[in-house]
């Protein structure tokens, strides 16, 4: 039939071509050539940058990864044996492992279905788990906690009861921490140490970033630190004109 054959042929290049991606995504990857259009990870630049899905930016990633510890995983991609999803698998639950077992593992893995790999990685329900759904008026939690935690909870439940239930209880919670950083009403400091940044001060810094990187394109709201624009070690102090902030990706980049 026709059609079947032209279908095989492109599937064909639709292997090839993943493989011809993640061999430019590696070049990526590795001189972390993404920082400089503005991305604070490959990840970020697979999202914003090439505008995939964060599910497969997350695979692409991982693929990436493993493979820059085990090359052949591409040809067992281009081949068929292994799929980005059970590459994507092996990167999360073997990322500690060394070398040589993670090879294992993979071989183990060639040709098997996606509810087989699962089955290969079962592991127990973590003791804490938050499930997120968003709608357009409203995000729904569900939190599951072990009978221990719970049991903890229904303590502090007990003694603030005179002030909260359970939902006004993370809700005070939730403010109490971001209260800490709205003080932004920082003195000059008088500390000779120009690494000696006040919890004011730095909120100040903060702030006026609106809580994301300043980096060129960047705006990561993840892993921010407040940076020196001049370093330290070429005289620069923490005057607070001298103080910026970076997601730490950028601030690695900028040295």
């Amino acid at each position: 039939m026709r059609i079947h054959n032209e279908l095989i042929e492109l599937r064909q290049k639709e292997k090839r071509i993943t493989s011809e991606i993640l061999n430019k995504l590696q070049e990526m990857e590795d001189g972390r050539r993404y920082l400089e259009l503005g991305h604070p990870s490959l990840f970020g630049y697979l999202v914003r940058g090439l505008g995939y899905s964060e599910a497969t930016a997350y695979q692409r990633q991982a693929c990436v990864r493993l493979a820059k510890e085990i090359p052949e995983i591409k040809q067992k991609i281009d081949q068929g044996s292994l799929t980005l999803s059970a590459v994507t698998t092996a990167f999360k639950h073997l990322r500690k492992k060394p070398v040589a077992e993670k090879r294992k593992v993979l071989k183990i893995m060639e040709n098997k279905s996606s509810r087989e790999i699962k089955k290969m990685f079962l592991e127990p329900t973590p003791t804490l788990k938050i499930k997120k759904t968003e709608y357009v008026d409203k995000v729904h939690l569900r939190l599951e906690l072990t009978h221990e935690q719970n049991q903890r909870l229904e303590k502090l439940k007990a003694l603030k009861s005179h002030q909260h239930n359970v939902e006004s209880l993370l809700v005070n919670l939730i403010e109490k921490e971001l209260k800490a950083y709205k003080n932004t009403e920082f003195k000059v400091s008088k500390s000779k140490n120009p690494r000696q940044i006040s919890k004011r001060l730095r909120n100040d810094v903060l702030k006026a970033a609106d809580y994301k990187c300043q980096y060129p394109g960047c705006e990561s709201k993840y892993f921010l630190q407040v940076d020196h624009i001049l370093p330290v070690r070429n005289g620069g102090d923490q005057r607070r004109e001298n103080l910026q902030v970076l997601c730490s990706s950028h601030n690695h980049h900028k040295g």
